[in-house]
């Protein structure tokens, strides 16, 4: 017997003993819950006059989210929300949700409207007043945006081609259905992957390190068991920690929306929720892809963090650096014109917790078939921790404790 799981089990147990571990997993599940009720506190004001609580007016958008629940976008369902639309008073001198026509005819009709402005780049005016609603333009105008969003970030000829054929099979016209709950998830996914990665820093930057610090490393050089057991239960208990944790998280969030916002729009075209992406998925399909990919970048993390503690000997500074890798890609990016560091750094652990980079239009050609980020980044993930984590196991298994 290799007593592997008995080393396994004791560094969970080592884990689950740390205070910081419960306390930093019961806030980030605190913080995660409050962040889905975050939009429904408050209240709405137009120019400093309070109108109504931000949870009436969710309630009440939701009644006419849900009656229109089912409509195709099409001709009929444009020409009747524009109509609605244009009952308001064309004037530059009051916002137009300050107005009754507003309130009485164009708000029932809000989603589909803001959809429309989406899908065709249009102005809120323009879109009010100067549009004459066009069912075959409107979709045209979705394709010329498109293109132009492609050339902007330098897509290949390749590219540019599989993402028409992507677009090609989204179904159009658009069925719209309520999906309140599946927009507040995929609005706070990057925030929610920035606890994630920091609780996988903050729990694991000590998982190697500590054993210097206490100087416990001696007993495991006399260890019968060897290093090499102990390497492999370390690194497997860090990387099963990290699934686990997102777990944890992604369900703590996915439960609150729903008794919240309700299951409803698990269906509703992916475009609903984020317009630029040309995947032929729905919104339900869309968020478990995102937090499918946010747990392949904890466990990434986790083994990025667990050798760095192990190369540097000190929690302190493998928690530092951690930390301003998190910190980094919310200040800076990489110019779209400059396409292949772009897409690296758009594709780094840190980076990829945006959802439009998940959603990119980056891809990754194999054997002439194109991989989008959200299908390319898992298996690159994959690779590059199987070859990190053998590249930490012979710096594990050199050290020697000496000037003790």
């Amino acid at each position: 017997m290799n007593h592997f799981g008995e080393i396994y089990r004791y560094e969970w147990k080592k884990l689950l003993g740390k205070k910081i571990v419960w306390v930093s997993l019961l806030l980030s599940i605190l913080i995660s819950i409050i962040s889905v009720f975050a939009p429904l506190l408050g209240n709405y004001y137009i120019d400093g006059k309070f109108i109504d609580t931000n949870y009436n007016m969710y309630q009440q958008d939701k009644k006419y989210a849900k009656a229109l629940s089912g409509r195709k976008i099409d001709q009929a369902l444009l020409e009747e929300t524009i109509a609605a639309w244009r009952k308001i008073p064309q004037s530059t001198n009051t916002p137009y949700q300050a107005t009754e026509e507003y309130w009485k005819y164009a708000r029932p009709y809000n989603e589909i409207f803001q959809m429309i402005r989406k899908t065709s780049d249009m102005q809120t005016f323009e879109a009010m007043y100067s549009w004459q609603p066009n069912e075959a333009e409107l979709y045209a105008k979705r394709q010329a945006w498109l293109t132009s969003l492609w050339k902007d970030i330098k897509l290949s000829k390749g590219e540019t081609e599989f993402w028409g054929e992507q677009e090609e099979q989204v179904k159009k016209p658009y069925t719209y259905e309520e999906h309140g709950g599946y927009r507040v998830l995929f609005s706070n996914y990057q925030t929610t992957g920035l606890f994630v990665l920091m609780l996988v820093a903050i729990c694991l930057s000590g998982i190697f390190s500590d054993e210097h610090i206490r100087k416990t490393d001696q007993l495991i050089l006399a260890s019968p068991l060897g290093k090499t057991r102990l390497y492999w239960a370390k690194t497997a208990a860090g990387a099963t920690f990290a699934v686990i944790i997102t777990i944890l998280i992604f369900t703590a969030e996915f439960v609150s929306a729903i008794c919240l916002y309700g299951a409803g729009g698990f269906q509703a075209a992916f475009q609903f929720i984020y317009n630029p992406s040309s995947d032929p998925i729905t919104c339900g399909q869309a968020i478990l892809i995102a937090y499918g990919n946010m747990m392949m970048a904890a466990v990434f993390t986790s083994i990025f963090v667990m050798i760095l503690s192990e190369l540097l000997k000190s929690n302190i500074a493998t928690l530092a650096i951690s930390v301003v890798l998190l910190i980094v890609p919310l200040i800076f990016t990489a110019p779209a014109q400059y396409r292949v560091p772009a897409q690296i750094w758009n594709w780094l652990p840190w980076s990829f917790l945006a959802p439009w980079n998940v959603f990119g239009q980056y891809t990754v050609s194999i054997f002439g078939h194109c991989l989008t980020p959200w299908q390319a980044v898992p298996l690159i993930y994959l690779a590059a921790g199987i070859l990190l984590t053998a590249a930490g196991k012979p710096i594990y298994q050199r050290f020697q404790v000496s000037g003790r």
